[in-house]
């Protein structure tokens, strides 16, 4: 089957290639040397692009920088046209030069001398260059490039060399993910990339900027190849003043629905956005553009984190998500810049699912079916500020407190039965229960960091502080039917009363010292303290008072621990040649802990120096570290006595675990060729672990599960994975980009069952091939093939080996009609040929779209949606976990059709924009099921 799917990718790679190559060579090369007019020395890094000439715009047809020596090379230019070819440097004056490939297929430019920029230089405008690279800024001219009428900055983004935007709308440039994306320079919505480039609209924004995210490494202490990168959005002039947004909302069959809206307001140094909507489609509700795109077709399952927060919505089952917040940017003068941002949510969901469980014991295998239905009510409120004070260009204060509310209700139902291969059935069970509990966490953390007089010396303060009560009643009712005589039946209804909290405060206080232009050393001291409560009181129902009022001990624990911490970390940082580093820290750390289990037992006082070192080493790229950590073992685990969660399972503490100690080394390589367009990534790691905490268990043929933590030596993974993308650049009207990826591991570990030795390999390989097709404003494509391989293998046991094999298709394509009408769709395809009977091997999920735009600017749109038009959509999952085998399928979102209407508005506060901007329609919220 992998083969037969295998051969037409691999024919379809070939003739994209091979097409790619016939038309490289009807296109020309243009290629010369940058070099300083005053002493000959090569330009390393000037910006060199091709414009098109015929156009008034300047589009950019390709673009490059100069290597080492001054050289460049740029393929696939168009010929038969006037192109202008653009050269800049900072303090240099830019180059022009205005050319026709008509006759050779190489123009040679020779050696191209560039002159330093006078005082009294004549700025030449009207004209900008499309890319500028002022040392570690990497700055877009929006305006170069083109993109549809109606696009958002993540379509923008998409058009940019070295820039990639995945389905889920994460980011990566040049190989390097982007953490955050900022608007003029302030965080928006907490910095979650996507709100910013799903939300905005392209034609606002004048420049795009990509540099290093130092902001929480003043000092420059991290390593250049393990640095993520920022994309700052700057607004057109005419925008920094003026209200904006966008409302939207639709109605559908099966009672689905969503409605939101956002608006901004920009003056000056104060920004505010205020945001809202609901839906019952599974979304979060706080991605609108990626909702509305498809009439919430794209439900990737999974729940964004924003500050903090979990957003419900996403996965299976189906719920109704409520979202609303606003964010606050205001800046009083240069020196304090504060952002606070408030976020509601609400989140009601249903689910059902079924499940097939194997338990393999020698020559007995054990299965478990159970059906599941569940309702969760979760409700939430955030607060979130970061406050930064920059007194002098040496100081800078940053504080960032943090506030969460959460409350919820659950209801669960639950029905079992379970058998083996000698005995049917072994026993039926039925469980119902309902949990109510609520969370209170409050944090901050605070840094002081001053630039001492000599240069790259400075101290830094920081201090962090958190505390997490907790609260949950949950009520449980079971009962088993037993059919085996040596385990007799049994029912219960029992109350579970959970106290919660968790305190932690901390200090430290370094300083960071250059002895030499080469060598820095660095020392950092903290001290901190953690509490930790968790109590739970289970009591029985008393049929006689109708109330819980039996205490059982032996289902009940009083746990608390209080742990001090002293940690000294001295390092030094040595500056290699050729860009190359190396730092090294031994960080020793000394600790004190008290547990205390409750139940009348003796407290368990303990002492622990632990030696910690890190070792980093990059160069140009390519970077190396190892590095060494040391936990203690959950307090749980340590408790000298037995808590008996059922008459079928019960789990015995041990006090004489030891702290388990993990070692990992990890290579990473990464690369992107400007001149080829070519970006690829290389990694490869392995961890070991010493002391381990492992659960030895046993477990008989009636399903009685007992387990005692031990420490064990012996587990350990290994992996190796990358990625090569290439990027096409436009040929005429054609823009491609081919990227693969690839993923090995093996994972090591052990199990004891029922006092005997075993151990479980597990292989995973993953390969995926991606294209990005499109063509002119006409037609886009992104189809993407995964294979993924797993064998788990065994011994110590007589275990059948496991293996499966499964594929996923899946394509994103958008048809760009007349009459300013689209049809966008997203087609998935998976196959998984191991799961049991009755459970479904494969699904083809199909979502459709047909909208127009409307009003002037194409400020309103009205759209035809349908989810899953094929109505095959399933949630099906496999887990292999030591002697067990899992299959799980979950009820899920089938298919709806949905209508949708949207509208967007722009309004200068400016007056004297007045007259050159109209404000479009106010935001409208039309008639229909909300």
């Amino acid at each position: 089957m992998s083969k037969i799917l295998l051969l037409p990718l691999l024919l379809f790679v070939c003739f994209n290639l091979q097409a790619q190559t016939k038309t490289v060579q009807a296109k020309a090369i243009i290629k010369g040397r940058v070099i300083d007019s005053l002493n000959n020395t090569p330009i390393e890094f000037a910006t060199v692009a091709i414009l098109d000439y015929r156009d008034t715009t300047g589009t950019l047809l390709s673009y490059t920088i100069t290597d080492k020596a001054g050289a460049f090379n740029l393929h696939n230019i168009p010929r038969g046209i006037p192109i202008k070819v653009f050269i800049s440097f900072v303090a240099y004056q830019q180059y022009r030069k205005i050319i026709t490939t008509d006759k050779t297929d190489v123009v040679d430019l020779g050696t191209i001398k560039l002159n330093i920029k006078e005082l009294n230089t004549v700025t030449v405008t009207g004209e900008r260059m499309p890319i500028v690279i002022r040392k570690d800024t990497i700055e877009f001219n929006a305006e170069a490039f083109k993109v549809r009428p109606n696009a958002v900055v993540e379509d923008l983004l998409k058009k940019l060399p070295g820039m990639e935007v995945s389905n889920d709308g994460s980011i990566t440039v040049m190989g390097k993910a982007v953490s955050k994306v900022l608007v003029d320079g302030h965080e928006f919505f907490s910095g979650d990339t996507r709100m910013a480039t799903k939300n905005i609209d392209a034609d606002m924004i004048d420049k795009i900027q990509v540099y290093d995210d130092r902001d929480n490494d003043p000092d420059h202490l991290v390593l250049e190849a393990k640095l993520n990168k920022i994309v700052n959005l700057k607004f057109k002039k005419k925008y920094k003043k003026s209200i904006f947004g966008k409302g939207y909302g639709g109605a559908g069959t099966s009672e689905h629905y969503q409605a939101g809206g956002l608006v901004n307001s920009f003056r000056d140094t104060l920004q505010i956005s205020v945001l809202g909507s609901s839906n019952n489609l599974n979304s979060t509700g706080f991605d609108f553009n990626d909702l509305y795109t498809s009439g919430g077709l794209d439900r990737g399952g999974e729940a964004i984190q924003r500050a903090g927060l979990a957003f419900g919505g996403g996965g299976s089952g189906r719920q109704k998500a409520t979202s609303a917040g606003v964010n606050i940017n205001t800046d009083y003068g240069k020196k304090l810049k504060i952002n606070l941002a408030y976020v509601y949510k609400s989140d009601v969901g249903e689910y059902n699912s079924v499940t097939r469980r194997q338990q393999f014991l020698t020559d007995t295998i054990l299965f478990t079916n159970s059906a599941t239905k569940r309702n969760n009510d979760n409700y939430g409120h955030s607060i979130s500020s970061t406050v930064v004070w920059q007194p002098n260009d040496k100081t800078r204060i940053r504080y960032t407190p943090y506030l969460n509310i959460n409350s919820n209700n659950s209801a669960t139902a639950n029905a079992a039965n379970s058998f083996s291969n000698f005995i049917n059935p072994v026993n039926n069970s039925a469980n119902t229960g309902s949990s109510s509990g609520n969370t209170f966490s409050f944090s901050q953390s605070f840094n002081y960091n001053k630039q001492l007089k000599k240069k790259g010396a400075s101290i830094n303060i920081d201090h962090s502080f958190s505390i997490s009560p907790r609260n949950n009643i949950n009520y449980d009712n079971t009962s088993l039917t037993s059919y085996i005589t040596a385990f007799p039946s049994y029912s219960f209804r029992q109350l579970g009363d959970t106290r919660s909290r968790n305190t932690d405060v901390s200090l430290s206080s370094g300083i960071n010292y250059p002895l030499t232009k080469a060598v820095t050393v660095d020392l950092t001291a903290q001290g901190s303290f953690t509490h930790s409560l968790d109590k739970i009181s289970t009591y029985d129902y008393n049929p006689v008072t109708g109330l819980y009022d039996s205490f059982l001990l032996e289902k009940s624990s009083d746990l608390n621990r209080d742990r001090w911490m002293q940690t000294i970390n001295p390092g030094v940082t040595i500056n290699l040649p050729k860009d190359a580093r190396i730092r090294l820290h031994f960080n020793t750390q000394f600790q004190q802990v008290n547990n205390m289990f409750g139940r009348n037992s003796a407290n368990l006082d303990q002492q622990f120096v632990f030696f910690m070192p890190n070792i980093n080493f990059s160069a140009k790229g390519f970077s190396a570290s190892y590095n060494r950590y040391t936990s203690l073992p959950n307090i749980g685990d340590l408790v000298p006595y037995t808590v008996v969660f059922s008459p079928s399972y019960s789990v015995t503490g041990n006090p004489n675990l030891k702290p388990a100690t993990s070692e990992s080394y990890n290579l990473n390589y990464s690369k992107y060729n400007f001149q080829k367009g070519i970006s690829y990534n290389f990694n490869a790691s392995a961890g070991f672990s010493h002391n381990s905490v492992f659960r030895q268990r046993t477990l008989d043929a009636q399903l009685v599960e007992t387990s005692t933590p031990i420490n064990r030596d012996g587990r350990y993974n290994l992996n190796a994975g990358g990625y090569i993308n290439k990027q096409v650049k436009k040929e005429g009207d054609l823009k491609l980009s081919l990227t693969t990826n690839f993923n090995i591991s093996k994972n090591h570990d052990f199990f004891v069952l029922n006092r005997m030795d075993g151990f479980q390999d597990s292989y995973r390989g993953t390969i995926s091939e991606h294209l990005s097709l499109e063509y002119k404003e006409i037609f886009q494509i992104d189809p993407t093939y995964s294979l993924n391989q797993v064998y788990t293998t065994y011994t110590g046991f007589d275990y059948n080996n496991q293996k499966y094999l499964t594929h996923n298709v899946n394509a994103h394509f958008t048809v760009y009609m007349p009459f300013k009408a689209n049809i966008d769709g997203t087609y998935n395809y998976s196959y998984n040929p191991l799961v049991p009977a009755g459970f479904q091997k494969s699904c083809n999920l199909l979502n459709l779209s047909l909208a127009r735009q409307f009003l002037k600017n194409d400020r309103g749109e009205i759209k035809l949606s349908c989810y899953d038009l094929l109505n095959q959509n399933i949630d099906t999952y496999r887990s292999i976990n030591q002697n067990s085998v899992t299959d799980t399928q979950s009820q899920i979102i089938r298919r709806y059709f949905l209508l949708t209407l949207q509208f967007k508005f722009t309004k200068s506060t400016v007056k004297s924009d007045d007259k050159q901007m109209k404000s479009g329609p106010a935001m409208i919220f039309p008639s229909g099921r909300m």
